[in-house]
């Protein structure tokens, strides 16, 4: 990877800092995650606990399904944002049974 791209990547992630930091640094990127817009496929396979893999992922992309995704080189990060609308729209409903309800009377 040419030097510059790296942290031109770190910067899209939000995080500032490059692979090369220190782990006394992990404090501060912590800090940080909350201020990222987009997120790598390996963070998306995480915020998922592992339930979309990073080759689900790649899968999806090939097919045009999926999250939308931004393309920078051979980065694709996917933008935050994007994700809440994809949970919203994945969203499952669920209506009240009628056998579930308990009527204190009975």
């Amino acid at each position: 990877m040419i030097n510059g791209s790296g942290a031109f990547l770190n910067l899209l992630t939000g995080n500032g800092l490059d692979a090369t930091s220190s782990a006394a640094a992990g404090w501060h990127m912590e800090a940080l995650m909350d201020d990222r817009k987009y997120l790598t496929a390996e963070e998306v396979s995480d915020r998922y606990r592992g339930s979309i893999s990073v080759g689900t992922l790649r899968n999806w992309r090939a097919m045009r399904i999926g999250p939308a995704y931004i393309k920078i080189g051979k980065a694709v990060l996917y933008p935050i944002e994007e994700l809440g609308a994809w949970d919203q729209k994945n969203m499952v409903t669920c209506r009240a049974s009628n056998r579930l309800t308990m009527d204190p009377s009975e």
